[in-house]
C-alpha cells in the first residue's frame, strides 16, 4: 500500500469479523489461527491491529514476515528473542526454550505474515515446540497469515495435524460494494471520494475485486493524474492498467 500513514484501518465487515474472532481466541487461551486472503486484502493490517489491541502486559508478540527460516533457524530466532545462549544442538536449545516459555510472565504470540513460503519442516517444528509441554496447553499462540494456497499446503497429510488445530480460520475477501464509498471517504476524505463518477466507482470495484489496497492505490493514482474535475470510468480503467503493467 502506498500510504501507510492511516491512523485506523477501515472497519469493513470481513476485517471486523476476523479481528473479533482472532482476539477472542487468543485472549481465551493459547491458540493456533489461520488468516488467508489475496494480496491487498488486509492481512498484514489485521495482524498489526490484533497486536496493537492485545494487552502487552499479558502478551509478548513476535512478528515475522518475508522470512524462510529452517527449523534450526527458527529455534535460533526464538532463543535470540529471549536472550538465551545457543546450545550445541537444536534439541538442547529447544529444551532451554521450553523451560523459558513455561515460566514466561506473559503469553508468547508468534505472528507469521506471508507464511506460504515456509518450509514444511519449519511448520512442523513450530507445532512440536508449541506442544512440547505434553501435559498442558500449547506453550505459545501461533497465527499464520498467507495467500489462499497456504490452505492447500496445510491440508497435505504431513501438515494436517497443524491444520486441524487451527481455530479460528478466517479469510479476508475484501470490501462489499456498499462499503466502497465509505472506504474512499475514510482514505481520501469526502472531497476526494466525491470526485468519482458512479460508473467510475463500478469500474474501480470490479477491477480491483474489492481488495482494499488495490482500491486505494488505483483511486490515489486517478486523483494524482486528474487533479481537477470528475473522474470517469475510463480514467479509472487507465490508472488500473498502468498499475498492472508497473
Amino acid at each position: 500500500m502506498k500510504n501507510a500513514a492511516v491512523p485506523e484501518p477501515f472497519p469493513y465487515q470481513d476485517f471486523q469479523q476476523a479481528l473479533s474472532a482472532l482476539k477472542t481466541a487468543l485472549v481465551r487461551a493459547p491458540a493456533y489461527a489461520l488468516v488467508l486472503g489475496e494480496s491487498g486484502s488486509g492481512k498484514t493490517t489485521l495482524l498489526r491491529t490484533v497486536a496493537a489491541q492485545l494487552d502487552r502486559r499479558r502478551f509478548h508478540i513476535l512478528y515475522l514476515s518475508h522470512g524462510q527460516p529452517s527449523p534450526s533457524g527458527f529455534v535460533r530466532l526464538l532463543a535470540e528473542t529471549f536472550h538465551l545462549p545457543l546450545r550445541r544442538t537444536r534439541a538442547e536449545t529447544s529444551r532451554l526454550l521450553v523451560q523459558t516459555l513455561r515460566n514466561l510472565p506473559t503469553r508468547l504470540l508468534l505472528s507469521i505474515d506471508e507464511a506460504q513460503p515456509l518450509a514444511d519442516d519449519t511448520l512442523h517444528e513450530i507445532r512440536l515446540l508449541a506442544e512440547a509441554d505434553l501435559d498442558g496447553a500449547p506453550l505459545f499462540s501461533v497465527v499464520l497469515s498467507g495467500l489462499p494456497e497456504l490452505k492447500e499446503r496445510l491440508l497435505a497429510p504431513h501438515l494436517f495435524p497443524l491444520w486441524r488445530r487451527m481455530r479460528p480460520r478466517v479469510c479476508l475477501t475484501g470490501l462489499r460494494r456498499e462499503e466502497l464509498v465509505p472506504f474512499l471517504v475514510h482514505r481520501l476524505g469526502k472531497d476526494g471520494a466525491a470526485r468519482f463518477e458512479p460508473t467510475a466507482l463500478d469500474v474501480l470495484f470490479e477491477q480491483t475485486r474489492g481488495l482494499p489496497a488495490l482500491i486505494y492505490d488505483g483511486a490515489e493514482d486517478c486523483l494524482k493524474a486528474h487533479p481537477k474535475g470528475l473522474i470517469a470510468a475510463s480514467n479509472v480503467a487507465d490508472a488500473l492498467d498502468r498499475d498492472a503493467v508497473a
